[in-house]
Protein backbone atom coordinates (compact mmCIF):
# COMPACT_ATOMS: atom_id res chain seq x y z
CA UNK A 1 0.00 0.00 0.00
CA UNK A 2 2.61 2.63 0.89
CA UNK A 3 4.45 1.93 -2.43
CA UNK A 4 1.74 2.00 -4.39
CA UNK A 5 1.18 5.28 -2.31
CA UNK A 6 4.83 6.78 -3.17
CA UNK A 7 4.04 5.74 -6.72
CA UNK A 8 1.28 8.00 -7.16
CA UNK A 9 2.38 11.74 -8.78
CA UNK A 10 1.57 13.89 -6.51
CA UNK A 11 0.01 17.46 -6.61
CA UNK A 12 3.09 20.14 -7.73
CA UNK A 13 2.24 22.22 -4.94
CA UNK A 14 2.44 19.50 -2.54
CA UNK A 15 6.03 19.72 -1.75
CA UNK A 16 7.84 23.64 -1.79
CA UNK A 17 5.21 25.51 -3.17
CA UNK A 18 2.70 26.23 -0.25
CA UNK A 19 4.70 28.46 2.69
CA UNK A 20 7.71 31.15 1.77
CA UNK A 21 9.98 33.43 2.97
CA UNK A 22 12.08 36.64 1.25
CA UNK A 23 14.63 38.18 2.39
CA UNK A 24 16.19 41.04 0.06
CA UNK A 25 17.76 44.14 0.20
CA UNK A 26 16.73 47.41 -1.88
CA UNK A 27 19.10 50.65 -2.45
CA UNK A 28 17.24 53.54 -2.49
CA UNK A 29 16.99 57.50 -1.73
CA UNK A 30 13.97 59.33 -1.10
CA UNK A 31 12.27 61.58 -3.85
CA UNK A 32 9.22 64.26 -3.68
CA UNK A 33 8.02 66.96 -1.65
CA UNK A 34 5.94 67.84 1.43
CA UNK A 35 4.29 70.87 3.43
CA UNK A 36 3.83 69.48 7.34
CA UNK A 37 1.43 71.46 9.17
CA UNK A 38 0.35 72.00 12.81
CA UNK A 39 -2.70 73.40 14.46
CA UNK A 40 -3.31 75.40 12.09
CA UNK A 41 -0.23 76.95 11.05
CA UNK A 42 0.58 76.41 7.44
CA UNK A 43 3.99 74.49 6.56
CA UNK A 44 6.67 75.66 3.97
CA UNK A 45 6.76 72.86 0.99
CA UNK A 46 9.95 71.50 0.79
CA UNK A 47 12.15 68.92 -1.28
CA UNK A 48 13.78 66.27 0.63
CA UNK A 49 16.76 66.32 -1.88
CA UNK A 50 17.09 70.13 -2.94
CA UNK A 51 15.79 71.71 0.52
CA UNK A 52 16.96 69.73 3.26
CA UNK A 53 19.92 67.36 1.42
CA UNK A 54 18.57 63.79 2.23
CA UNK A 55 20.67 62.54 -0.67
CA UNK A 56 22.21 59.09 1.12
CA UNK A 57 21.45 55.86 -0.79
CA UNK A 58 20.15 53.41 1.94
CA UNK A 59 20.77 50.19 1.43
CA UNK A 60 16.71 49.59 2.95
CA UNK A 61 15.02 46.06 4.64
CA UNK A 62 12.76 44.33 2.84
CA UNK A 63 10.92 41.15 3.78
CA UNK A 64 8.08 38.88 2.37
CA UNK A 65 5.84 35.60 3.91
CA UNK A 66 3.79 34.12 1.21
CA UNK A 67 1.25 31.25 1.54
CA UNK A 68 -0.38 29.60 -0.87
CA UNK A 69 -3.48 26.92 -0.40
CA UNK A 70 -5.55 24.99 -3.16
CA UNK A 71 -3.98 26.37 -6.81
CA UNK A 72 -5.42 29.62 -6.63
CA UNK A 73 -5.36 31.20 -3.21
CA UNK A 74 -2.37 33.32 -2.51
CA UNK A 75 -1.51 35.43 0.88
CA UNK A 76 1.46 38.09 1.43
CA UNK A 77 2.91 39.60 3.46
CA UNK A 78 5.10 42.35 3.31
CA UNK A 79 7.60 44.66 5.20
CA UNK A 80 9.82 48.05 3.81
CA UNK A 81 11.72 49.95 6.18
CA UNK A 82 13.84 52.63 4.03
CA UNK A 83 16.19 55.04 6.71
CA UNK A 84 17.39 57.80 4.93
CA UNK A 85 19.31 61.06 6.44
CA UNK A 86 20.79 64.24 4.92
CA UNK A 87 22.21 67.98 6.01
CA UNK A 88 21.55 71.09 4.83
CA UNK A 89 21.98 74.85 5.30
CA UNK A 90 18.66 76.49 4.95
CA UNK A 91 18.46 79.20 1.56
CA UNK A 92 15.32 80.27 3.45
CA UNK A 93 12.91 80.10 6.20
CA UNK A 94 10.98 76.64 6.40
CA UNK A 95 8.35 76.32 8.58
CA UNK A 96 7.58 72.26 9.73
CA UNK A 97 5.16 70.92 12.11
CA UNK A 98 4.25 74.02 13.23
CA UNK A 99 7.76 75.48 13.87
CA UNK A 100 10.13 77.60 11.81
CA UNK A 101 13.41 77.12 11.16
CA UNK A 102 15.54 80.30 9.69
CA UNK A 103 17.74 81.33 7.16
CA UNK A 104 20.84 80.13 7.42
CA UNK A 105 20.01 77.36 9.42
CA UNK A 106 21.98 74.76 9.10
CA UNK A 107 19.41 71.24 9.52
CA UNK A 108 20.34 67.45 10.30
CA UNK A 109 17.39 65.56 9.02
CA UNK A 110 16.20 61.99 9.38
CA UNK A 111 13.55 59.92 7.72
CA UNK A 112 12.45 56.85 8.15
CA UNK A 113 9.03 55.08 6.44
CA UNK A 114 7.56 51.65 7.26
CA UNK A 115 5.23 49.99 4.72
CA UNK A 116 3.29 46.96 5.89
CA UNK A 117 1.18 45.37 3.42
CA UNK A 118 -1.62 41.94 3.88
CA UNK A 119 -2.38 40.97 0.69
CA UNK A 120 -4.93 38.80 -0.66
CA UNK A 121 -4.59 37.48 -4.75
CA UNK A 122 -7.06 34.69 -6.45
CA UNK A 123 -5.54 33.38 -9.52
CA UNK A 124 -7.95 32.85 -12.00
CA UNK A 125 -5.42 31.71 -14.37
CA UNK A 126 -3.20 29.27 -13.38
CA UNK A 127 -1.43 27.33 -16.13
CA UNK A 128 1.71 25.16 -16.40
CA UNK A 129 3.83 28.60 -17.90
CA UNK A 130 1.26 31.75 -16.66
CA UNK A 131 -0.47 32.76 -13.62
CA UNK A 132 -2.20 35.70 -13.09
CA UNK A 133 -4.21 37.45 -10.17
CA UNK A 134 -6.19 40.18 -8.88
CA UNK A 135 -7.05 40.47 -5.27
CA UNK A 136 -7.02 43.31 -2.11
CA UNK A 137 -4.76 44.28 0.10
CA UNK A 138 -4.60 46.41 3.69
CA UNK A 139 -1.52 48.57 4.03
CA UNK A 140 -0.37 50.93 6.89
CA UNK A 141 2.46 53.34 6.16
CA UNK A 142 4.52 54.64 9.33
CA UNK A 143 6.41 58.22 8.21
CA UNK A 144 8.57 59.56 10.95
CA UNK A 145 10.69 63.02 9.90
CA UNK A 146 12.81 64.23 12.52
CA UNK A 147 14.64 67.62 11.74
CA UNK A 148 17.24 69.32 14.17
CA UNK A 149 18.00 72.70 13.93
CA UNK A 150 21.25 73.95 15.02
CA UNK A 151 19.44 77.07 16.72
CA UNK A 152 15.72 76.06 16.51
CA UNK A 153 16.01 72.64 18.02
CA UNK A 154 14.30 69.48 17.15
CA UNK A 155 10.89 68.77 15.65
CA UNK A 156 9.24 65.33 14.85
CA UNK A 157 6.53 64.16 12.53
CA UNK A 158 4.90 60.61 13.57
CA UNK A 159 2.11 59.97 11.69
CA UNK A 160 0.48 56.64 10.59
CA UNK A 161 -2.29 56.52 7.53
CA UNK A 162 -3.97 52.83 6.98
CA UNK A 163 -5.84 52.44 3.75
CA UNK A 164 -6.93 49.37 1.28
CA UNK A 165 -5.90 48.80 -2.36
CA UNK A 166 -6.23 46.42 -5.65
CA UNK A 167 -3.88 44.24 -5.71
CA UNK A 168 -2.41 42.21 -9.20
CA UNK A 169 -0.01 39.54 -10.19
CA UNK A 170 1.27 37.62 -12.85
CA UNK A 171 3.84 35.14 -13.30
CA UNK A 172 5.72 33.97 -16.46
CA UNK A 173 7.54 30.40 -15.80
CA UNK A 174 9.85 29.76 -18.82
CA UNK A 175 11.90 26.87 -16.50
CA UNK A 176 11.89 24.89 -13.84
CA UNK A 177 12.56 26.84 -11.09
CA UNK A 178 12.77 29.82 -12.95
CA UNK A 179 10.04 32.53 -12.48
CA UNK A 180 9.68 35.96 -13.69
CA UNK A 181 6.85 38.24 -11.67
CA UNK A 182 5.53 41.63 -12.02
CA UNK A 183 3.29 42.93 -9.18
CA UNK A 184 1.15 46.14 -8.70
CA UNK A 185 -0.68 47.55 -5.46
CA UNK A 186 -2.72 50.82 -6.03
CA UNK A 187 -5.36 53.22 -4.48
CA UNK A 188 -7.06 56.79 -5.02
CA UNK A 189 -8.79 57.46 -2.33
CA UNK A 190 -10.70 60.89 -0.94
CA UNK A 191 -12.27 61.25 2.39
CA UNK A 192 -13.69 65.35 2.50
CA UNK A 193 -10.55 67.19 2.08
CA UNK A 194 -7.97 64.23 2.73
CA UNK A 195 -6.42 62.40 -0.51
CA UNK A 196 -4.01 59.22 -0.82
CA UNK A 197 -2.67 58.23 -3.85
CA UNK A 198 -0.66 54.83 -3.50
CA UNK A 199 1.40 52.87 -6.39
CA UNK A 200 3.83 49.93 -5.28
CA UNK A 201 4.99 48.20 -8.45
CA UNK A 202 7.92 45.46 -8.82
CA UNK A 203 9.22 43.10 -11.39
CA UNK A 204 11.42 40.66 -10.09
CA UNK A 205 13.24 37.17 -11.53
CA UNK A 206 14.00 34.17 -9.38
CA UNK A 207 15.63 31.02 -9.73
CA UNK A 208 15.04 28.04 -7.25
CA UNK A 209 17.53 25.85 -7.86
CA UNK A 210 17.34 23.36 -4.85
CA UNK A 211 13.71 23.77 -5.32
CA UNK A 212 13.54 24.69 -1.80
CA UNK A 213 16.08 27.70 -2.20
CA UNK A 214 17.05 30.47 -4.24
CA UNK A 215 18.22 34.06 -5.56
CA UNK A 216 16.10 36.93 -6.97
CA UNK A 217 16.64 40.25 -7.54
CA UNK A 218 14.54 42.93 -9.09
CA UNK A 219 13.27 46.71 -9.33
CA UNK A 220 10.65 48.26 -7.11
CA UNK A 221 9.11 52.00 -7.04
CA UNK A 222 6.56 52.74 -3.97
CA UNK A 223 5.06 56.13 -4.64
CA UNK A 224 2.77 57.71 -1.28
CA UNK A 225 0.93 60.72 -2.13
CA UNK A 226 -1.05 61.60 0.99
CA UNK A 227 -3.21 64.90 1.96
CA UNK A 228 -4.92 65.54 4.95
CA UNK A 229 -6.07 68.20 7.35
CA UNK A 230 -4.26 66.28 10.04
CA UNK A 231 -0.37 67.11 9.23
CA UNK A 232 -0.75 68.77 5.66
CA UNK A 233 0.66 66.59 2.35
CA UNK A 234 3.78 64.32 1.41
CA UNK A 235 4.74 63.25 -1.87
CA UNK A 236 7.24 60.82 -1.90
CA UNK A 237 8.75 57.98 -3.90
CA UNK A 238 11.40 55.11 -2.99
CA UNK A 239 12.68 52.94 -5.88
CA UNK A 240 15.39 50.97 -6.73
CA UNK A 241 17.14 47.41 -7.28
CA UNK A 242 17.02 44.93 -5.31
CA UNK A 243 18.25 41.70 -4.51
CA UNK A 244 18.19 38.57 -1.84
CA UNK A 245 17.34 35.17 -0.62
CA UNK A 246 14.21 32.88 -0.52
CA UNK A 247 12.99 29.40 0.95
CA UNK A 248 10.00 27.45 0.75
CA UNK A 249 8.94 24.72 2.31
Amino acid sequence: MLALFLGVPQPAWALADWFGVELSALQTAPTGTAAIEDDGVPGTEFDVENTLGVTDDDTSTQARVWFRWGKRNRLFVDYFNPNNEGEATLSQPLTFNGVTFNAGESVDTSMEMELIQVKYRYHFLNLKVFEFGLGIGFNQVALNMDLTGSTTGTQVLDEKVPFPTIAGGLVIKPLPGLHIRAEADWISISDGDDHADFLDYRAQIEWYFLHFFGVFGGYRSVHCEVDTEDFGRADLTYEGPYAGLGVKF
